[in-house]
C-alpha cells in the first residue's frame, strides 16, 4: 500500500493483441477502462484485447501488480487516457509488484515514444460521495 490516493495513481493494464504485441492502457488508479475506445485507439477490434498473462509479462520484463506503461518493447501499443496528462505528480508501477516510481504525469508520457492518448476510461463521479 502505497499510502496515496487512488486518484494520484496511474495503473497500467496490460493486453496481448493477436500479432503477440502489447498493449498498455494507462489511467487514474480509480478508472474503469472503456474496453470499446481502448481498441479503437489500438486499431484493434474489441475481440482482440486478450488479457496479458504472466508469462508475456515476463517476456517484457514487467511482473502482475507492477505492470509499467514504460517497458522496452519496440512494438508495443501505449494508449494513456488523456485524462492522466493533468494529474500533476503521480505514482505508477515500476515494473515489479514490490516497485513503484512518482513521477510528473506529462513525464511519464513523454517517457513513452509511441505513446498515443485517448479516452479510454470511465472516472468516478465525484458527485457520488
Amino acid at each position: 500500500m502505497l499510502g496515496v490516493p487512488l486518484s494520484e495513481t496511474v495503473k497500467t493494464l496490460a493486453f496481448v493483441l493477436p500479432d503477440d504485441r502489447l498493449l498498455l492502457a494507462a489511467m487514474p488508479g480509480h478508472a474503469r477502462v472503456r474496453y470499446g475506445p481502448l481498441a479503437r485507439a489500438a486499431g484493434v477490434r474489441r475481440p482482440d484485447l486478450t488479457p496479458a498473462d504472466a508469462a508475456r509479462l515476463a517476456r517484457a520484463g514487467l511482473q502482475p501488480g507492477g505492470v509499467s506503461p514504460v517497458v522496452d518493447e519496440p512494438d508495443a501499443v501505449v494508449v494513456f487516457d488523456e485524462s492522466v496528462l493533468g494529474m500533476g505528480r503521480i505514482h505508477c508501477g515500476g515494473g515489479r509488484a514490490d516497485t513503484s516510481i512518482e513521477i510528473r504525469s506529462a513525464d511519464l508520457i513523454a517517457a513513452v515514444a509511441k505513446a498515443t492518448t485517448a479516452q479510454i476510461a470511465e472516472l468516478p463521479d465525484a458527485s457520488a460521495d
